[in-house]
């Protein structure tokens, strides 16, 4: 709560910030439907219908989610080409068929800019008490279910950089604390990643971009004194991602999109006693499409879709078919941009 009234103080208040210039807010309002909101594999599915206790609290696999949001940001200083730039954020998701997956997330950043494109950044995220699904507590037996919960403090330092009126890069160094709540800290990470982007503008269509990221998430569980566990849940992990946004020649939508994302992650884990993780590596693809329509001038609707498929490879079948899924999501959302210039 200490950390949600920060954020909350620096998003509204941040008006009273020093410096002659408007305040820019958005406030976004979503309705979304989630059909696999657990991440089940097939697996799963036949194995909750004789043992409810897998699905917690919920009745039911899928959801429909309520998301409201705010977004601002305001110049505190100018000079010529220069500015500094604060940028805050924060919002509140609630799954209303699953009363375990209620979350909020917010942050901030600090951004230097020297130009078109030309800018160093630092920024914060904080993701608090993010719901998965009920496991199993093994410290206390085979049978007792918990939920399972972790928060996400994601740091990171970001440069960018102009090459020409069609071409300009971001290199990002991030550091991601992912801490699980009790009983599963265990599970426990903290994660380095080092990010690039590309980015090109493209005449008569909009913009493509591609990005690559590298990282290492390393486990302490099974170090002393802590060693909750004895063993290592330590990976190394790659993403891209390609991007591809459409805003010019459109006729009844301003922005049409589309991007592919896909994570490979390989555990480090060789212990013949666990073999959950064990030689296990996957392959997460999501394919998303969105279109965005301004229906008023400080109004503007989007719609948008979201298809992941997570294939598992083990040497065992079992965790195969356990950690393997597919999920289907979709939003619409409305946003009324807000300029608050009384200073």
């Amino acid at each position: 709560m200490i950390i949600q009234n920060i954020i909350l103080k620096l998003l509204l208040f941040v008006t009273l910030l020093f410096g002659a210039t408007p305040t820019s807010y958005v406030l976004s309002i979503s309705t979304g439907y989630d059909n696999n909101v657990m991440r089940f594999s097939e697996k799963d599915y036949s194995e909750a219908l004789v043992n409810p206790n897998i699905l917690g609290n919920a009745t039911t696999y899928d959801s429909y989610i309520l998301k409201f949001s705010l977004r601002g940001k305001k110049t505190v200083y100018k000079n010529k080409n220069n500015e500094i730039i604060f940028k805050g954020n924060f919002s509140i998701s609630d799954y209303r068929n699953n009363k375990n997956k209620k979350y909020w997330n917010g942050g901030g950043d600090i951004e230097y800019k020297w130009g078109s494109y030309k800018n160093l950044r630092y920024s914060i995220r904080h993701l608090n008490s993010y719901y998965l699904r009920h496991y199993i507590n093994k410290d206390i037996g085979n049978s007792s279910y918990e939920p399972c919960l972790f928060t996400d403090r994601n740091q990171s330092f970001s440069i960018s950089q102009k090459f020409s009126k069609q071409t300009w890069s971001n290199v990002s160094l991030g550091y991601i604390q992912r801490y699980y709540d009790k009983p599963f800290t265990e599970f426990d990470l903290d994660i380095f990643y080092l990010r690039g982007k590309q980015n090109f503008r493209l005449k008569k269509f909009g913009i493509i971009a591609i990005q690559y990221e590298s990282g290492r998430a390393s486990s302490k569980s099974n170090e002393s004194p802590l060693r909750p566990s004895s063993f290592d849940r330590s990976y190394n992990y790659s993403e891209l991602y390609i991007p591809m946004v459409k805003n010019k020649n459109l006729i009844l939508v301003d922005e049409l999109g589309i991007s592919y994302r896909l994570e490979n992650r390989k555990y480090d884990a060789e212990d013949f006693n666990d073999p959950l993780h064990s030689g296990r590596s996957h392959q997460d693809s999501k394919y998303d499409a969105w279109m965005k329509k301004q229906i008023f001038e400080d109004m503007n609707v989007k719609l948008a879709l979201r298809m992941r498929d997570r294939s598992t490879v083990s040497s065992y079948n079992w965790v195969s078919d356990l950690k393997s899924f597919n999920q289907l999501q979709t939003w619409i959302s409305i946003e009324w941009k807000i300029d608050y210039d009384k200073y």
